[in-house]
């Protein structure tokens, strides 16, 4: 058995995983832009927690992301900043609209209150998600 790891030449992202014969594996169309490596074990591998670099198998590491407050005040004007995001990270908002942020940083402002969840994805780092509650003002 082999297994075979198709991902992105540029990002090194984890597009595919096919396990069996090596016959088969090598057999098996590789996608797109895509290069493939061949390991031996797939223990505990997973597109989500690696990627490739350098024909090299990596764990992926979390994002270095601040958040001014975790918390803010729905009136519209207060606002919370998520800073330290990667460039070329894909951020979903809480509405599900999805932005490429290439400036390092979002700020998010909110008239009703409620939890607002944030999605980020980059490699060669972890998804990260990043919660926000609107609270009434007083």
């Amino acid at each position: 058995m082999t297994c075979g790891v198709d991902y992105e030449v540029a990002s090194g992202k984890i597009i595919a995983i096919t396990i069996g014969k090596v016959s088969d594996v090598e057999n098996t169309p590789i996608l797109g832009l895509c290069a493939r490596m061949y390991i031996d074990s797939v223990l505990s591998l997973q597109p989500s927690t690696h990627y490739v670099t350098n024909g090299l198998l990596m764990d992926r590491q979390p994002m270095p992301l601040i958040v001014t407050s975790t918390s803010l005040i729905a009136n519209g004007t207060n606002e919370t900043i998520i800073s330290g995001i990667p460039a070329g990270a894909q951020v979903q908002w809480p509405d599900d609209q999805i932005d490429i942020v290439n400036d390092g940083e979002i700020g998010f402002s909110v008239d009703l209150q409620g939890t607002y969840t944030f999605r980020f994805t980059a490699v060669p780092y972890l998804d990260q998600e990043i919660t926000i509650e609107a609270i009434a003002a007083t």
